[in-house]
């Protein structure tokens, strides 16, 4: 900073008006300096000494030109700290701007250059402190009394010691942790009824990134592509960018129809078929199979987002769809994030050699690999049984916690139907009754400390029906009855506010 501020300061003078005196040179070279913005506001003007120096002046006139902005009101000085700009002068920027000859050149259009301003896209937000607010039904969160820490704190202890630090510490091109993909295959997939050679892995960051490469590999102009409705935004966002025709199709009981996709003769098709999201429904076999036979006769490609395959409690977890997959038309994506931590940020893709090869290429563009530390200590984490234990910990609060908040619901709002499934996960989808505006409710409801997510960013067009997502997987049990009776509260007053 200091060595651009120099340069700053002999660029600056060299174009100021020679004929003047040094002291008008050096307070007009200032002054414009602060209106341009060009000087950082709560850094310190140089002393008076430094930039005589710089300047190769006398340190008298550069003292000078400081009086006469104080007198001014330019700048003030503070006892030991030196020169600043004061906030009254501060202001005069945006004046400046307007009055500035270069501010009436045509500011850009950013419609031209921004391609993600043509795409529909109203992801889920809540507020930035969600966890200061009292009952947080947010989705994709955790509750820290159930993360394992001291267990993470020391495989990340053990990851960087000596000799393992100076494996992660290198630059591995577009290669991924040895060991990670090693528990990957032997641990996490076969659980999923998923094989795969560590060559048909790649290690993301969450199946985030995992969506947005295969977006980018499978997408573009004149790519038709099935998208569930309603569907994660995200994902709808993604092909939408890279100019692929969306075909959303109407989910039911058990997820995406397929029947009707023959017709559709679809380039990609994009599911969740273990919690279909946000819905949670489950696609059975039969229809996972009449899937993949109409993938295989139209030539089309599959991703299966495995969402929350872990939180299947009660029956039996059902095999991923990849796990009947003859021919390799599946890309499966899955994310430890929604169990482990979301802002560890770790995922994977899974899908033939040729696809992981192009994945890979795709990856090393954007950042080469994923951190190799957090790689190593998942590694480990995943190696010393923790990983398990920790799902075992999750399979036993979640469903209390879901049964508590359906039992909830009926007791304090018995007009809310729930669409979720008796099947598992960490969220509730539900549909309000009519005359309840989903942006009213939510407002009132913060107002009470109740945080939940509004549904209709999951659509592909406006609905007449007005969806909610609950998650529990933040919320401590406890919490949860007299957070309903604080949106019912909510939900009485914000109809009020309509009809008043």
């Amino acid at each position: 900073m200091r060595q651009r501020l120099s340069q700053l300061w002999h660029t600056r003078f060299a174009r100021s008006d020679p004929r003047e005196g040094l002291q008008h040179r050096i307070a007009d070279m200032l002054r414009r300096a602060v209106l341009e913005r060009a000087v950082p506001l709560e850094a310190p003007l140089p002393s008076t000494r430094e930039l005589a120096g710089e300047l190769r002046v006398a340190r008298a006139t550069v003292a000078l030109a400081y009086e006469r902005l104080e007198r001014e009101g330019v700048i003030a000085a503070r006892e030991r700290r030196g020169y600043f700009v004061t906030p009254e002068f501060a202001r005069r920027q945006s004046e400046f701007h307007e009055s500035d000859q270069l501010s009436l050149l045509p500011a850009p259009d950013w419609s031209r250059h921004f391609r993600l301003a043509d795409v529909r896209y109203q992801p889920v937000r809540n507020p930035a402190d969600w966890w200061r607010y009292r009952y947080p039904f947010v989705y994709g969160q955790i509750d820290p009394r159930l993360f394992p820490l001291t267990d993470w704190r020391d495989c990340v202890e053990q990851a960087s010691r000596q000799p393992n630090a100076a494996v992660w510490a290198l630059d591995r091109g577009d290669q991924d942790d040895a060991d990670l993909l090693e528990q990957l295959r032997t641990r996490v997939l076969p659980r999923r009824g998923v094989w795969a050679a560590k060559e048909e892995i790649l290690v993301t960051l969450g199946a985030q990134q995992a969506l947005y490469l295969i977006g980018q590999l499978l997408g573009g102009s004149g790519r038709r592509v099935v998208v569930e409705e309603p569907c994660y935004p995200d994902l709808r966002a993604i092909f939408a960018l890279t100019g692929a025709t969306l075909l959303p199709q109407r989910i039911d009981g058990e997820g995406l129809p397929v029947a009707p996709l023959r017709a559709l003769a679809p380039d990609v098709i994009a599911v969740t078929p273990s919690h279909h999201c946000p819905s949670g429904v489950r696609m059975g076999e039969e229809r996972r199979r009449a899937l993949l036979a109409i993938a295989a006769d139209t030539d089309a490609l599959i991703i299966e987002d495995d969402y929350e395959p872990q939180l299947g409690f009660g029956a039996a977890a059902t095999p991923a769809l990849k796990s009947l997959d003859a021919n390799d038309r599946v890309f499966h994506i899955g994310s430890l994030s929604k169990t482990l931590a979301p802002g560890l940020r770790l995922g994977y893709v899974v899908a033939p050699r040729e696809a992981i090869t192009e994945l890979r290429r795709l990856r090393r563009l954007m950042l080469r690999h994923v951190p190799g530390n957090n790689e190593q200590a998942l590694a480990r984490f995943l190696a010393q049984g923790h990983f398990e234990a920790l799902q075992r910990r999750l399979g036993h609060a979640y469903p209390v916690r879901l049964s508590r908040l359906r039992e909830a619901l009926a007791e304090q709002l018995p007009d809310w139907r729930i669409a979720t499934p008796i099947e598992g996960g960490s969220s509730l989808w539900i549909e309000l009754p009519r005359g309840v505006s989903p942006a009213a409710l939510i407002d009132r409801a913060r107002e009470a400390e109740v945080i939940i997510e509004p549904g209709e960013g999951f659509f592909a067009a406006p609905t007449g029906a007005s969806f909610v997502r609950m998650g529990i997987a933040a919320i401590a049990t406890h919490l949860i009855g007299d957070g309903v009776a604080a949106l019912a509260a909510a939900a009485r007053d914000s109809v009020k506010g309509r009809s008043s």
